[in-house]
């Protein structure tokens, strides 16, 4: 690896609160408006669905995985704009709590309004000191950030109740790539993304299993997940088509100075969504799904 790339990846784990805080205050706007609100991705089943139908059929089998329904308290982690935080307040009568870390986001997730929900800002690697417990917590698109992935699992394990499900989706590398492959490929995108690192879904597997969950689903969501990919390229085309640097000042959250800062992170976007879709071309990159359930038993007092 580079010296370039160690030094960066060495910098978003020691200060990835701070990277996550600035990335999201120059483009959480920028996404919105050629995305959309969620910043995970809709599951396709076939190529005629629209992509309303397919993110709607997406959130009724996320939350039909996560009871939702049944769940007194649900988190969803790294709630972003709060768009699937949202979604699952809609349809429970439990309580939903959005945690995420950026402030930028979160200033846009509590414009919605629902008497079952509310965002707190936190730090997921301090997860253990939230004080709360949930019957469903989902974590979708956002563990790659995190400078100690299997340390958060073990920590989230702890504000499950017995018996909950756990809903985690995560950017996987692919098994047994070169280091030419991941630093051609997967690196350049992980730099302007403020990503130290990407985990395999065996990985994954192994550190689910040995904190004590049990998983009861586990699949690669590549090929269903196709056309967002594409989407996202062509939406990189229409921003660059558009934009002009005079745009900047009006997308940055004003909560954070970012100064010069701003324009490179909205600058390093346009890249970075070439360099996903090679990655996803290639193979090397991929989306990888779990359903997990924490297998301590409810204590029965007699």
């Amino acid at each position: 690896m580079s010296a370039q790339f160690t030094d960066d990846f060495r910098r978003f784990r020691e200060n990835y609160v701070e990277c996550m805080e600035r990335l999201f205050a120059a483009t959480t706007d920028l996404y919105a408006k050629y995305w959309n609100d969620l910043l995970h991705f809709a599951l396709f089943d076939d190529e005629s669905q629209t992509w309303e139908e397919a993110f709607r059929k997406t959130h009724e089998s996320y939350m039909e995985a996560l009871r939702i329904r049944e769940a007194g308290r649900i988190a969803d982690l790294a709630c972003g704009r709060g768009g699937f935080a949202r979604v699952m307040a809609e349809n429970t009568s439990g309580r939903v709590l959005g945690i995420d870390i950026s402030q930028a986001q979160l200033s846009h997730a509590r414009k919605l309004k629902l008497p079952n929900l509310e965002f707190r800002r936190h730090d997921i690697m301090k997860i253990d000191e939230l004080g709360e417990t949930f019957d469903a917590v989902s974590f979708m698109d956002a563990a790659c950030y995190l400078p100690d992935k299997l340390l958060a699992i073990k920590k989230i394990k702890g504000i499950l109740n017995p018996g909950a499900r756990f809903l985690f989706i995560d950017w996987c590398k692919r098994e047994g790539l070169t280091s030419a492959q991941e630093e051609l490929v997967l690196y350049p995108f992980m730099r302007y993304w403020s990503v130290p690192s990407l985990e395999t879904q065996t990985r994954y597997d192994r550190c689910f299993r040995k904190n004590g969950f049990e998983i009861l689903e586990m699949k690669d969501l590549n090929e269903r997940t196709r056309r967002n990919w594409d989407f996202g390229y062509d939406a990189a085309i229409k921003a660059v088509s558009e934009l002009s640097l005079k745009d900047v000042p009006k997308m940055v959250w004003k909560g954070i100075t970012l100064g010069p800062e701003a324009v490179r992170f909205i600058k390093e976007q346009f890249p970075a969504a070439l360099y996903i879709k090679a990655g996803f071309d290639t193979g090397f990159l991929r989306y990888s799904y779990f359903l997990l359930e924490n297998k301590d038993k409810i204590v029965q007092v007699s």
